[in-house]
């Protein structure tokens, strides 16, 4: 088992890609800052990137659409 630090204090939930590489993390504002999703490689255990949505980022979900 590994800890990953986050960019934010808050986070509200995770998600893993159905290919399992890559983990979704929702992370809460607060105050005035924005939420925030932040995206981790999982093979690397490291931030990919961050996408700011918004206050008040409380969980997250994925889903594989069929062909």
């Amino acid at each position: 088992m590994k800890n990953i630090e986050n960019s934010g204090s808050v986070s509200h939930g995770v998600t893993i890609s159905p290919d399992s590489k890559y983990a979704f993390v929702s992370v809460e504002g607060i105050g005035k800052e924005p939420g925030s999703v932040e995206i981790f490689d999982l093979k690397e255990l490291k931030s990919v990137t961050i996408a700011e949505i918004g206050k008040q980022a409380g969980g997250i979900a994925f889903w594989k659409m069929e062909d």
